[in-house]
C-alpha cells in the first residue's frame, strides 16, 4: 500500500470528514505495529526451543518455554485489541462511504481511504481521464459523505 498525502487538496470545509475517514488508515498502522511487535517477541522467545525442555523442572529463576510464551500475553492482548478496533473503524468508514450515492464518488472514496491508493492510482483504476482534477472530485465526494455526529 502506498503512503499518500491526499489531504493536500482537501477544502477546509471537508478537512474534518477527511480526518474521520483517514482514521482507518491510521488504525491499520497501529494494528500492524502491535502485531509485528508481538510476532517478533514470540519469535525471539521461541527460537531457542531446541535448547529449552518444556516439562523439565530446572529450579531457580530460569524460565522455560511456557514461561516465555506466557510473558508475551500482554502483547498478544494488545495486538488482538488493535485488530478489533480496526474492524470497528473499517465498518464505520464503510458506512460513511456507502452513504455517497453517485457510484463514481463512492468508488473514489473507497480506493482512497480503504485501499490506500493515491490520486493517480485511483484515477487509473476507475478510468478518470487526466482532464478531470482528482482534487476537485475528491472534494465533491467528501461533501456527499454523511457522518453521524
Amino acid at each position: 500500500m502506498a503512503k499518500t498525502n491526499i489531504a493536500i487538496g482537501v477544502d477546509p470545509g471537508n478537512v474534518w470528514k477527511h480526518s474521520i475517514l483517514s482514521g482507518y488508515r491510521y488504525q491499520l498502522d497501529k494494528q500492524e505495529a502491535a502485531t509485528d511487535k508481538y510476532l517478533k517477541a514470540f519469535e525471539r522467545a521461541t527460537m531457542t526451543t531446541q535448547y529449552i525442555k518444556g516439562d523439565r523442572i530446572t529450579g531457580g529463576d530460569k524460565k522455560d518455554l511456557y514461561d516465555r510464551i506466557n510473558d508475551l500475553e500482554p502483547l498478544r492482548v494488545k495486538a488482538d485489541a488493535e485488530v478489533r478496533e480496526s474492524v470497528r473503524i473499517r465498518t464505520e468508514t464503510i458506512k460513511m462511504i456507502d452513504s455517497v450515492k453517485p457510484v463514481k464518488y463512492r468508488l473514489l472514496l473507497n480506493l482512497l481511504y480503504l485501499n490506500g491508493m493515491d490520486y493517480k492510482e485511483a484515477g487509473n483504476k476507475i478510468g478518470i481521464g487526466r482532464g478531470e482534477k482528482m482534487g476537485a472530485l475528491h472534494n465533491q465526494a467528501l461533501e456527499l459523505v454523511a457522518i453521524d455526529r
